[in-house]
């Protein structure tokens, strides 16, 4: 009589084969957000200026000209007498506008200045601030100096006679992150009627400009750098 068993080596190999067909079928295929992961492009922080709650960033800088941002940069220089200053070829480099240039009061003017301005708002469109309490700017000079930093409003007018709110920060050669209080801005005292309250230039904020607006008895080479710009609450 044979006695060997019903599971012998034929009736193990397909008992075998069976287990394996089963675990194939019940295998966990891949998530859909998995899948979805894998085929997501990269964000962009170009596309809107970027808000963490505590922090919105206006304009990063990119190379040659404009912010990430969508905003546009412009370099310039302004004079009591016509050709007292001059300004250079903007660049800008790794996130940071670099602006040159001459004041050279010859003809004897007693304000001139080379400045730069960068919007902060996406098609000249300006921007809400009102909830903001700092404004934070990476600056730096060939020396150490003065730069003039004024927030723009949406008022041609305003903006031409030089009456939207500023304030005066010294600057080093190193580039740096200044954090400063908004209620420090104000209009100079020449703006009478003219001038605007920090309070009223936030509701409707356009742009930033920063001067290099020092007059000496000579010539005076100007160089100074721009870079990322933001308010905090």
């Amino acid at each position: 009589m044979n006695t060997r068993s019903a599971t012998g080596p034929a009736a193990l190999a397909t008992l075998i084969v069976a287990v394996l067909a089963a675990g194939c079928t019940t295998a966990r295929a891949p998530t859909a957000a998995a899948s979805n992961d894998a085929a997501r492009a990269p964000t962009s922080t170009a596309a809107e200026p970027a808000v963490d709650g505590t922090r919105l960033v206006l304009a990063t800088m990119k190379a040659g000209a404009g912010t990430e941002q969508g905003g546009s940069t412009d370099a310039f220089a302004y004079a009591e007498k016509a050709g007292d200053a001059s300004v250079g070829k903007l660049a800008a480099a790794d996130g940071v506008a670099r602006v040159t240039g001459v004041i050279w009061p010859q003809k004897g003017s007693t304000w001139a200045g080379v400045g730069f301005t960068v919007g902060v708002g996406r098609a000249g469109k300006p921007v809400d601030a009102s909830a903001y309490k700092t404004l934070t700017l990476q600056l730096a000079a060939s020396t150490p100096g003065v730069l003039r930093i004024r927030v723009l409003g949406d008022e041609k007018a305003i903006r031409d006679a030089g009456c939207y709110p500023v304030v005066l920060q010294p600057v080093t050669p190193e580039l740096r992150e200044y954090s400063i209080p908004l209620a420090r801005f104000a209009s100079e005292s020449y703006c009478g009627a003219n001038a605007r309250t920090i309070a009223v230039t936030q509701g409707a904020l356009s742009a930033v400009e920063v001067a290099d607006a020092k007059v000496g008895g000579g010539k005076r080479d100007v160089d100074f750098q721009v870079g990322r710009l933001a308010l905090g609450r």
